[in-house]
């Protein structure tokens, strides 16, 4: 105790007189400061090297540097910078309190018995107390969680609100910034999930991407991608502003840069390909591959379309048939997007539509009209229309076959002359229906 009472002594001296204090260590020797049990500092001559029982260092009255150990507890944590860390943390058991590393201003400072967390950065986990295993990395990172668990932020602002919410994981600036109790959260990008508060399962990837979203469980991979959403869940969207229009639609599948992007209220859409859009921003169970500048589409096999009973009601014969097929009106065009400028064959919709009117059908899904109002028709739906006009063909045909037979045999059973005026008739009266009667020579006959 004397000597550290002559230290002082002389350090106060020093002061007082203005004086400088020159010393040299004898080869071996060290310089220390102990209070006869405990030494506290020690300078050794033959390395430099400084050791400190504890470490303690003041700014005025404000901690700056120290690795303070809660009684009962293993300790080892580490804290740099004014106020990070505290002197009153606690613990029931080795681990509470211990293996924290703080650096930067009032980093970890409300800590109590959390552990195995790591702040860098102006106020970096500020609020937390008892969560544990995060690691906050940026100015006012994770600065607000208070009991949350197993989080990651990296980037300033980010995860910033977070308070109880577990295994989130935000990388870049005011990512997962609004995330309050929501878990499992992925975010990575400037702004990525930045308004997220409780919602959960939510993975992001680029700039902005599910930047409004609150409450949703979502998937977003590129720059501005689901940008709107805030109550939907369940979509997917991969590309830059792929569905960044959406709102509230949920279990949407958007593959491409800005795919699905027209999308705000509608749910089980799928869009794939660069600006691939579906027909109704509202409507759901809607599909789109690839977008207006498309003149090529091909699969190795035929299309399979579902056609099983049990997937349909209100099953009636076809009221589409001959009188239907016989007003359209086949055309042919070029396709305006078409460099090649090849011929195709077709159909006008708007008159296929004023077609069916005109047949008494005002509600068919063979006519889509977009949001942009682009006529789209399906032609799958022509098909039943046409084997309805063949059969109805067939059904006048054999009708037409009956009544000439009838015809030959009555023929057959009259005198010569009378027969050979009937049957001339007969010939001028049926020459311009092209019906083939089987077994049958008429010019032989009149001959």
């Amino acid at each position: 105790m004397k000597t550290f009472l002559t230290i002082l002594f002389l350090i106060s001296a020093a002061t007082l007189y203005s004086q400088n204090i020159n010393n040299t260590l004898g080869t071996g020797g060290s310089f220390n400061i102990l209070d006869g049990t405990t030494t506290f500092f020690s300078l050794s001559q033959s390395n430099s090297y400084i050791q400190l029982s504890k470490i303690g260092i003041f700014k005025g009255l404000q901690s700056f540097i120290h690795d303070y150990q809660a009684p009962g507890t293993d300790g080892w944590n580490t804290f740099i910078g004014l106020n990070a860390g505290n002197f009153s943390m606690t613990g029931s058991s080795l681990h509470d309190a211990s293996y924290n590393t703080a650096v930067g201003y009032y980093s970890l400072s409300s800590l109590t018995n959390g552990y195995y967390n790591s702040a860098l950065g102006y106020n970096s986990l500020y609020f937390n107390s008892t969560g544990f295993y995060n690691s906050a990395f940026g100015a006012s990172s994770l600065s607000t969680n208070t009991t949350g668990n197993q989080n990651s932020a990296f980037g300033a602002f980010s995860l910033l609100n977070n308070s109880e919410g577990i295994s989130n994981s935000a990388f870049g600036s005011r990512s997962l910034y609004s995330n309050t109790t929501g878990n499992y959260n992925s975010s990575f990008g400037d702004g990525s999930l930045e308004n997220n508060t409780i919602g959960i399962h939510n993975s992001a990837f680029g700039y902005q991407s599910l930047y409004n979203n609150t409450v949703g469980y979502n998937s977003a991979f590129g720059s501005g991608s689901l940008y709107s959403n805030t109550l939907g869940v369940g979509n997917s969207a991969f590309g830059h502003g792929s569905l960044n229009s959406n709102t509230t639609g949920s279990d949407n599948t958007a593959v491409g840069q800005y795919a699905g992007s027209n999308i705000t209220t509608g749910s089980y859409n799928i869009a794939i390909g660069y600006l691939a859009q579906v027909p109704s921003a509202t409507a759901n169970y809607q599909i789109r591959i690839g977008n207006e500048e498309i003149t090529y589409a091909g699969v190795q096999v035929a299309w399979t379309v579902t056609s099983d009973r049990r997937w349909k009601k209100n099953i009636l014969p076809s009221n589409l048939g001959l009188n239907f097929i016989s007003e359209l009106k086949p055309v042919s065009y070029i396709r305006k997007n078409d460099e090649k400028e090849r011929t195709e064959y077709g159909f006008i919709a708007q008159e296929v539509q004023q077609v069916l009117k005109k047949n008494g059908v005002d509600n068919s899904g063979m006519i889509t009209i977009d949001d942009k109002g682009y006529y789209q028709l399906r032609y799958n739906d022509l098909l039943a229309p046409i084997i309805k006009a063949i059969q109805e063909l067939k059904n006048e045909n054999e009708l037409l076959k009956n009544k000439l037979a009838e015809l030959y045999e009555t023929i057959a059973s009259m005198s010569d002359d009378k027969a050979k005026e009937i049957q001339q008739g007969s010939v001028k009266s049926y020459q311009h229906t092209s019906i083939i009667t089987p077994n049958t020579d008429i010019n032989k006959t009149s001959e």
